[in-house]
C-alpha cells in the first residue's frame, strides 16, 4: 500500500481491487462501503443521542431534514406526498452529496493498493448510477401499481379500456381511443428512457467533472485545484439535487391526481 499524489485519467470503467470467492470488487464498491460504514457510525454514536433541546449539530442536521421536505413538499404540493417520499429522496440527495463531498478529502482517492486506487468516486462509476436510476424507477412502478391497482396499472400502458368505450360511443372515438392506446404503449419506452435519462446525466456530469479537475491539476497545478476540486464537490452536490428533484417529479406523475382522490 502506497500513498501518492500523481494524477492519471480515471477510467471509465471501475478498477478491480481485489477478488472474493471470484467476484471482483471494484474501488467505487469500497467508497459505498466506506460511507455506508459513516452512516452507520453516525447514527449509532450521533443520531441516537439527539435530544429535545438540540444542540448545534443537531440543529444542523434538522435544519436539512426541513429544507429537504420543503423541496419535496414543493415538487409534490402536498405535505403528505412529501413526508411519504421523503425517505427515499432523503437517501437519494445525502448519499450522493456525501459521495461527492467525500473525495475531496485530501489523499482519500490516491491511496493504492497493487498500483490500483482503493477508493473512487461511486457516482463517476456508471453501474452505480446506473443501478440508483433503475431502483428508483421500478420503486416509482410500485407506488403506481399500488395507486391504481393491478388493472388500472395496466391501463396506463394497455387502454384497451379506452377502445372499447370508443368505438361504443362512434367511430371517431374509436380511432382516437386507438391513439390513445398506441401512445401508453409508448409509455413503456417511458419508463425505460427515465433510466437511461437519470443514469447518463448523473454519471456524464460527475465523470466529465473529474476529467476537467485531472486536466486543471495538471495544467495549474499549484493555483487552482483547490478551487476546482470544491467547485467540483459542489457540483455534484447540485447533480444529486437534480436526481432527487426528477424521482420527486416522476413519484408524483404515479400516483392519482387529487381531484380524482377527492371524487373518491
Amino acid at each position: 500500500m502506497s500513498l501518492g499524489f500523481e494524477r492519471t485519467l480515471t477510467p471509465i470503467q471501475p478498477e478491480i481491487v481485489f477478488e472474493v470467492f471470484g467476484f471482483g470488487i471494484a474501488n467505487s464498491t469500497l467508497m459505498i462501503l466506506l460511507i455506508a460504514v459513516a452512516f452507520l457510525l453516525l447514527g449509532i454514536f450521533v443520531v441516537s443521542k439527539f435530544t429535545l433541546v438540540p444542540g448545534k449539530f443537531q440543529s444542523m442536521i434538522e435544519m436539512v431534514y426541513e429544507s429537504i421536505v420543503g423541496l419535496v413538499e414543493q415538487i409534490t404540493g402536498n405535505r403528505d406526498h412529501a413526508k411519504k417520499i421523503f425517505p427515499i429522496i432523503a437517501t437519494i440527495l445525502v448519499y450522493f452529496a456525501l459521495a461527492n463531498v467525500i473525495a475531496i478529502i485530501p489523499g482519500l482517492t490516491d491511496i493504492t493498493y497493487k498500483g490500483v486506487a482503493i477508493f473512487r468516486t461511486p457516482t463517476s462509476d456508471f453501474n452505480t448510477a446506473l443501478g440508483v436510476s433503475l431502483a428508483s424507477v421500478v420503486v416509482l412502478n410500485a407506488v403506481a401499481f399500488k395507486e391504481y391497482g393491478f388493472l388500472g396499472y395496466l391501463n396506463n400502458f394497455f387502454n384497451i379500456k379506452g377502445v372499447i368505450n370508443g368505438f361504443k360511443k362512434g367511430v371517431m372515438d374509436g380511432f382516437v381511443g386507438l391513439i390513445e392506446f398506441f401512445v401508453g404503449l409508448l409509455d413503456i419506452i417511458g419508463e425505460l428512457a427515465k433510466v437511461v435519462s437519470l443514469s447518463f446525466r448523473l454519471f456524464g456530469n460527475v465523470y466529465a467533472g473529474q476529467v476537467l479537475a485531472i486536466i486543471i491539476m495538471g495544467a495549474f497545478a499549484y493555483a487552482l485545484p483547490a478551487v476546482w476540486t470544491i467547485m467540483s464537490g459542489f457540483t455534484g452536490i447540485l447533480q444529486g439535487m437534480v436526481f432527487a428533484a426528477l424521482v420527486a417529479v416522476y413519484y408524483t406523475l404515479s400516483l392519482k391526481p387529487v381531484k380524482e382522490i377527492t371524487e373518491k
